[in-house]
């Protein structure tokens, strides 16, 4: 009982080393300043309220997308060539560089992007708000993430105006994806920090999220972004086969002019020398006639691979069914009792290492320290 009263410390054996832990000193020092941990815990959680008050929530929104089967399309291709007559004609695609594992990669480009910074916003008000009169707040990304929607004020459009280059041009809608000025540059940047694309390789399925400030814009903005990445892979697959279509199209219209000359001049020769039965006047419409022939056979070849062109870009077309279309979020993704109870968790977090083990650690050490000063 002697002992305990003492305050003797509780001994852990670590291999060959002792680490003495005076637990009941520990609890006795915590208990003696219980005030102080109290108003530190106080002070950091209203530090937190204020912290979580003045935050900007953010909303999420995601997206789903199931990529398409080519099985069904290369069997729909596979019935047309074997209509036209072209069964022994492969029309696989081959390898192709636009894979879906860059999806994510397409979406933080430069110039995807840019082409963003255009597109309309409406920001969201609730109904209790539209019965209190209060309109929707129209702007565009680029307004929007640069600020300039909301505004600036005091030392915010201070530090702002201190930041821009005096020779930045401002932004007139046309964009150069290779030479941003910095303004814009910025504007990219925290788009970009607010999309992000996950592509699972064994099912291919695609993952769109989006994280802004504003509910309703985040769901725009999604949309907008889903929808601009279809089109960017669209274009880039039928790029090619567009290119060939137009190829066959201006190959079959020159193969038809031709047939209608070769047509008429054999029309004309069968006209005009029905009488004659000279050798070389018969041997003149046989070639005409075997020009005609060659001719229309040529334009029906054209003819042929033009349609095949044509369904190749339908069929180059990727097809994606939206799995998780975007919905309006009800809840922010930072939550303010959350910071509060953190920023109150860290009070009291280190006013309890400070006066368990901070104090006489830093007691001991000073007096080292001193005891060595006066030694010296």
């Amino acid at each position: 009982m002697e002992d305990f009263q003492t305050n003797s410390p509780v001994v852990i054996q670590d291999n060959s080393d002792e680490l003495e832990i005076d637990w009941l000193g520990i609890f006795s020092r915590l208990l003696k300043h219980w005030k102080q941990i109290f108003l530190i815990s106080f002070i950091f959680g209203v530090i937190g309220i204020v912290s979580a008050l003045t935050m900007t929530r953010q909303y999420n929104v995601t997206m789903t997308l199931a990529p398409e089967v080519t099985n069904r399309a290369n069997n729909n291709l596979s019935s047309i060539t074997s209509m036209l007559g072209l069964n022994g004609v492969s029309l696989n695609p081959g390898t192709d560089a636009m894979s879906i594992t860059l999806f994510p990669e397409i979406c933080q480009s430069t110039p995807f992007l840019a082409a963003l910074l255009d597109v309309p916003l409406t920001s969201y008000v609730s109904e209790k708000q539209q019965e209190e009169g209060v309109k929707p707040m129209h702007t565009t990304v680029y307004k929007h993430f640069s600020g300039e929607d909301t505004g600036k004020k005091g030392l915010s459009k201070w530090l702002s105006s201190l930041k821009k280059e005096k020779d930045e041009k401002p932004y007139t809608g046309v964009v150069d994806a290779t030479e941003l000025p910095r303004k814009q540059a910025n504007v990219v940047k925290a788009l970009g920090k607010s999309i992000s694309a996950n592509v699972d390789k064994k099912s291919g399925i695609t993952t769109i999220s989006l994280t802004m400030d504003d509910r309703m814009m985040a769901k725009q903005l999604a949309d907008t972004v889903c929808t601009r990445l279809q089109e960017y892979v669209t274009e880039y697959r039928t790029k090619k086969a567009e290119a060939d279509y137009e190829y066959y199209v201006a190959l079959a219209k020159e193969a038809r002019e031709i047939q209608i000359k070769a047509q008429a001049a054999y029309a004309r020769s069968v006209d005009y020398d029905r009488s004659v039965i000279l050798q070389s006047k018969n041997s003149e419409k046989e070639r005409l006639r075997a020009d005609a022939n060659l001719a229309s056979d040529i334009y029906s070849q054209m003819a042929q691979q033009r349609e095949l062109a044509r369904a190749k870009i339908q069929e180059e077309k990727p097809v994606y069914a939206v799995v998780q279309p975007a919905t309006l979020p009800q809840q922010p993704i930072n939550s303010r009792a959350k910071r509060v109870l953190i920023w109150g968790f860290v009070g009291l977090f280190l006013s309890l290492a400070w006066y368990g083990f901070g104090e006489e650690f830093y007691k001991k050490i000073r007096a080292d320290v001193k005891e060595k000063m006066d030694e010296e």
